[in-house]
């Protein structure tokens, strides 16, 4: 067993209103932007149609499909863990808000799996300081609360860690945990999951930190690959035909059609996706390079760099450039980061601590400013600037908002008011910084962001004219926006690629201004069209097919 360092301050005997004002740092973070909003573009429409295919299919859904379509490396294992709190909470709660909230779970188990991680390794120096760091990273800020399989990702990551950590004195808590990521990360992302969890653990195995414990590894490895292969093969019997297209697709590997270069994209990207941890992490590993506080060859360093170079590599190799990848790298991230602060300069910290405050604190009260041009209308230069971005936008002054911003106003006054400077200071401020931009812009701007990036208003008005139960075809439009015609429009909605592919009597095509005109059939005639407001590039028709008829269809949505 390894020495333990010694790391000042400390996360023990710590006041006890204290750790109730984490927790409820903590909480305003999770549950805040859950609710009072539609699934935005680019990523969370087409889980919500695959939740909702897979919520309300007759049967027990074993393969995601949109538009009565296959989605392409996709699974749905994951969604089968949302179904249970969509149910219990259907009676208050609509299908995209039930499905946020079921992220709390992924989130808040990645915090928990982190801080164990951390105080394991420090012997209790550092612990909750984890917490703060993952609220600080600006890459969750947004996609902790939006449905995404790649949060469950994040939280596999992070248990794996976790179980690494906890071999040498719980074996089998680590390996519970090892093997429960692998299988979580394999039902999220298929094959691009589950090598992001084995590959590091099979790297970590020729480790000398963890030579004394390559049994309890293997036996992970082997009961999580047992338990991927029960669920393989399972898919394999459920429906043989999309399980082969499933392996056709790359089984969660993206292997072509890239439009950037991945390795570039993924280093510039993750600078600001990973800000502030990436450069502490940069500095402890320094720190270690050169041998202070017990050099590099500790679990606390190799662990989480394995796992970041590990998943840095897979990812420019298995995955298409979508920041979204990087939430897997954030977990290893966030450990180096939690050792590394203590460590920082006065300087360094200093400039982390004034800018989150002022730049941040800025940014809350332009946000104030820009709500009040949007409700209020003034000031009237700046309400006629935002009729650019917010068309025809009309709607009552959120006064239950602004009261919100004001409570969050002293209590970030509270939280940033001169005290003992030290760097964990500076980074709860940080962290507390973004908690109060993130609840203000929640409060205030929430409605009007929602107005020009909900597809709710423009698809109710586009099938307005078509009866209920009756099908309609979505001609060459993406998955995406295929499932949001089918949860919105609350009618029975079947993909097609090409005009002779039509058989429903209407058609809703996407005349998408930067893409290549979609060819319809001439005997169509044009009954609607709609765009999201602001929306030039993205114009909806509604088409009715003579050839086709009107006959009602069963109300289950696919």
């Amino acid at each position: 067993m390894q020495p333990r360092i010694a790391h000042h301050p400390t996360d023990r005997s710590k006041a006890r209103w204290k750790a109730v004002a984490l927790l409820a740092l903590i909480g305003f973070w999770l549950f805040s932007g859950i609710t009072g909003r539609d699934p935005w573009k680019p990523d969370e429409l087409t889980y919500i149609g695959v939740l909702q295919h897979v919520a309300h299919g007759r049967d027990l859904v074993w393969w995601p499909r949109i538009g009565g379509a296959l989605v392409p490396g996709e699974l749905a294992l994951i969604h089968w863990a949302t179904l249970p709190v969509a149910w219990i909470t259907s009676a208050w709660l609509e299908l995209h808000e039930a499905a946020r909230l079921a992220n709390i779970f992924w989130t808040a188990s990645a915090i928990a799996a982190l801080a164990a991680a951390t105080r394991h390794w420090s012997g209790g120096h550092i612990s909750w300081l984890t917490a703060v760091l993952v609220i600080g990273c600006l890459g969750l800020y947004d996609r902790a609360h939006s449905y995404l399989p790649d949060v469950a990702l994040f939280a596999a990551i992070a248990w794996a860690i976790a179980g690494c950590a906890l071999l040498p004195d719980r074996s089998r808590i680590g390996v519970a945990l090892i093997t429960g990521a692998i299988v979580v990360a394999a039902a999220a992302r298929g094959l691009h999951g589950f090598l992001l969890v084995v590959v590091p653990l099979a790297v970590l195995m020729a480790a000398p930190v963890l030579s004394s414990h390559r049994v309890s590894l293997v036996r992970s490895l082997l009961l999580g690959a047992s338990v991927c292969g029960v669920l393989a093969w399972g898919l394999w019997q459920a429906d043989s035909a999309a399980f082969q297209q499933f392996l056709a697709d790359g089984a969660g590997i993206q292997r072509g059609g890239r439009e950037r270069l991945a390795p570039l994209f993924y280093g510039t990207t993750v600078l600001w996706f990973a800000w502030p941890v990436w450069p502490v992490a940069i500095w402890l590993v320094v720190l270690r390079g050169r041998g202070f506080y017990g050099g590099w060859q500790r679990a606390e360093v190799i662990v989480p760099a394995v796992f970041f170079l590990c998943g840095f590599v897979l990812l420019c190799v298995t995955s298409d450039a979508k920041a979204a990848y990087l939430l897997s790298l954030l977990p290893p991230l966030i450990v180096l980061a939690a050792f590394g602060v203590d460590t920082i300069k006065r300087t360094w910290y200093g400039l982390i601590d004034w800018f989150g405050i002022l730049v941040l604190g800025l940014t809350a009260l332009a946000t104030v400013l820009v709500s009040s041009a949007l409700y209020l209308k003034w000031p009237p230069n700046l309400a006629q600037w935002m009729t650019r971005y917010v068309p025809d936008f009309q709607d009552t002054p959120p006064w239950l908002g602004y009261a919100v911003a004001l409570i969050a106003f002293v209590i970030w006054l509270a939280l940033i008011q001169p005290a003992q400077q030290h760097a964990r200071r500076a980074f709860i401020n940080w962290a507390g910084c973004v908690t109060f931009l993130w609840v203000v812009v929640q409060a205030l701007l929430i409605r009007p962001a929602d107005y020009i990036s909900s597809y709710r208003a423009t698809f109710e008005r586009l099938l307005g004219e078509v009866p209920a139960d009756v099908c309609v075809s979505a001609l060459a439009v993406p998955s995406g926006q295929t499932a949001m015609l089918a949860y919105h429009g609350a009618r029975p909605i079947q993909s097609a690629a090409t005009p002779p592919a039509v058989d429903c009597p209407f058609v809703v095509v996407l005349r998408d201004r930067g893409g290549p005109e979609t060819a319809i059939d001439p005997r169509w005639q044009m009954l609607a069209s709609a765009a999201r407001p602001g929306d030039n590039s993205e114009r909806y028709a509604l088409y009715r097919n003579p050839s086709a008829p009107i006959v009602a269809q069963s109300s289950g949505r696919s």
